[in-house]
């Protein structure tokens, strides 16, 4: 070819305005210089402990590329990541495959104990309330009629028992116990009794006056014990110290002369089973 030509021709082509590039595509040009660079010997490992270095030269501490994107003094956490107080600080830590003989090895308790609040949740610690007492109020007997036994029924065993009478007397008053009222037990698997109670008292005044009196409340004490008192042959025998009677107690009557004294008062009882009797006392709680 002319030399000349040649020339001329390269002249041309030098003053031509450069090609935009394809976007994707990139020219054989590339390729061969890409192809001619020496790999990149520099490295980063993504865990949980950074680490950067260079594979086949010593570089020194001050080299700005060995501190680009990353500070040591940053903590990662993974995304939600929460501190729990109750737990041990490596099982706060996201889960990874390298770590995880740590957490069996630093972990040797199964269920993280919770916090121990102590009296953090008592209401007002500061507050200082009325402290309810009781007195002995009065004394109650009351006589029974033999035991009926309505058989088991959803709530346990029943037993029907009405009352022939009684006394009382206390603070306040006193009179009998009129015929008619009942105490309707619920015995159940162990031999305790649920009682309810419902009778009539009537006062020795003239005219008398009448106050309805509703107890409830339980009957325990070891199986043999619950099964002497059972028993009217022998239950004047059994120790009341060898088991627990206590009752709730509640009055209401219309009568002038009384209802500032049982009305809305509250009474908590403790009793015994004598035969064919039962007698309590009965302690006003104020």
């Amino acid at each position: 070819m002319d030399p000349a030509a040649y020339k001329s021709m390269t002249g041309l082509m030098n003053k031509m305005p450069p090609q935009k590039p394809i976007p994707g595509e990139s020219s054989e040009q590339d390729h061969d210089s890409d192809a001619s660079k020496r790999p990149d010997t520099n490295w980063t490992v993504d865990s949980a402990d950074i680490s950067r270095g260079n594979l086949t030269m010593h570089t020194s501490p001050e080299d700005p590329r060995m501190s680009v994107g990353w500070k040591a003094a940053v903590e990662r956490k993974a995304p939600g990541y929460t501190a729990i107080p109750w737990m041990t600080s490596s099982w706060q830590q996201p889960l990874m495959l390298d770590n995880w003989g740590e957490h069996q090895e630093k972990d040797s308790e199964a269920t993280p104990r919770p916090l121990d609040h102590g009296t953090s949740n008592y209401p007002h610690p500061d507050l200082s309330l009325p402290h309810p007492s009781l007195s002995l109020d009065f004394r109650m007997s009351v006589k029974l009629n033999p035991r009926i036994s309505v058989g088991s029924t959803p709530f346990g065993h029943r037993n029907w028992i009405s009352f022939k009478g009684g006394s009382w007397s206390g603070s306040w008053g006193s009179g009998i116990v009129l015929p008619g009222g009942q105490d309707s037990q619920i015995i159940i698997p162990d031999g305790s009794a649920r009682l309810e109670t419902n009778y009539l008292l009537e006062t020795y005044d003239n005219p008398p006056a009448h106050i309805v009196i509703k107890t409830h409340g339980w009957r325990t004490g070891p199986p043999h014990i619950l099964a002497q008192l059972a028993d009217p042959a022998v239950a004047d025998n059994v120790d009341p110290n060898s088991y627990k009677f206590r009752l709730f107690i509640e009055m209401e009557t219309g009568d002038e002369r009384y209802k500032d004294k049982v009305n809305c008062g509250m009474w908590v009882g403790s009793g015994m089973r004598k035969g064919a009797e039962v007698i309590y006392d009965a302690y006003r709680l104020s």
